[in-house]
């Protein structure tokens, strides 16, 4: 449900896959729903939620804008379906919850999506911090530049949304972007103990407003230190055949360090991951770096994880993306009172 922009990239985890059918397709504008049923000319079309969710159907992947999360939700969720939603997971912790509490008392499985744990530069990361390489992690350090020109093509009514959506939870970036880079550091560091944040502001226009330039500032609970840097170049031309951000990832540790060096965009030719220890620098070249590929495992992940097969996973579940909004509020909190504030304290 939900056939916009973001639909072309989770759609690709479906084709050719045989252990699912796409048996329902649903959208408020009849255009879409014609125009992406075309491909599966056996499943059923929809512009009306109550009539999609009486469809014969196991999981339903949520795509719709992220203020309607918490209402379609639970609604597929008290039809009977296991839900695949979008992230982010909601607009504050109270939403969250309901959804929790949706989920547990249907009997279903909730789960938010977050792609970027399945990009595979980043899960080689993972793997080069956890073989011990580098020695401890003693920090890791995150850079996202969003700018103004290059990429896909997003249709106003999408750009609509996000800023409509911005007036309640504190900006694009941190709140969009900012929970595929919170999910990247609990899932490489795990739980987040104090946040300090300045959330910044730049108008690009009457009414539009970005919130950069920002800087968070965490502790993980096991004492490693994390930092993201977001900067705006609005008339900065990025490569892309997605979004435009230009981003990099870095665990520094006691003998060397690690970096993922793009991720959606590509402004410098770069390996997509580098690795430096012992006096020595070694190169990944043969990685799938394509963003897009990342959308496709991870619901495929998902899928096999419903299906019992144990290399499925099933991340994020209800509870792991409930961290990561606990996460992304209390950065928010902590720039609305200019101080550090204990993740633990804050709860809506």
């Amino acid at each position: 449900m939900g056939l916009g922009r973001i639909y072309d990239l989770n759609i690709t985890a479906y084709r050719g896959f045989p252990e699912v059918e796409v048996v329902a397709l649903c959208d408020r504008d009849e255009a879409k729903v014609a125009a992406r049923g075309a491909e599966f000319p056996e499943a059923g079309r929809y512009t009306d939620l109550a009539e999609f969710l009486a469809h014969d159907m196991d999981v339903v992947e949520l795509l719709v804008p992220s203020p309607l999360h918490r209402e379609i939700t639970c609604a597929a969720l008290g039809a009977g379906f296991h839900v695949n939603l979008q992230k982010p997971m909601a607009a504050n912790l109270a939403e969250a919850d309901e959804m929790i509490r949706a989920a547990a008392d249907a009997g279903r499985v909730l789960r938010v999506m977050e792609n970027y744990i399945f990009y595979e530069p980043l899960r080689v990361l993972r793997r080069i911090v956890e073989s011990g390489e580098i020695g401890e992690p003693t920090g890791f350090h995150m850079k996202m530049v969003a700018t103004g020109k290059g990429g896909w093509d997003v249709p106003f009514e999408t750009w609509l949304w996000q800023f409509e959506q911005a007036k309640d939870v504190g900006g694009i970036l941190v709140y969009d972007d900012g929970w595929h880079k919170f999910s990247v550091a609990l899932w490489l560091f795990g739980p987040v103990r104090d946040v300090m944040a300045w959330i910044g502001e730049t108008e690009i226009g009457p009414g539009f407003v970005i919130d950069a330039p920002t800087t968070v500032m965490w502790n993980h609970e096991s004492g490693l230190r994390g930092v993201w840097d977001v900067t705006y170049g609005v008339d900065m031309l990025t490569p892309s055949k997605y979004y435009t951000s230009d981003e990099r990832f870095e665990v520094q540790g006691i003998k060397g360090f690690a970096r993922v060096n793009h991720c959606t965009a590509r402004v410098r030719q770069e390996p997509s991951v580098e690795v430096y220890a012992d006096g020595e620098c070694r190169s990944y070249h043969a990685l799938d770096d394509d963003w897009g590929s990342s959308f496709r495992d991870s619901s495929r992940q998902y899928i096999r994880w419903l299906r019992g097969d144990p290399q499925g996973e099933l991340l994020w579940s209800a509870d792991g993306a409930r961290a990561v909004m606990q996460f992304l509020a209390a950065a928010r909190e902590s720039s609305r009172l200019n101080r550090p504030v204990l993740v633990k304290d804050v709860q809506s």
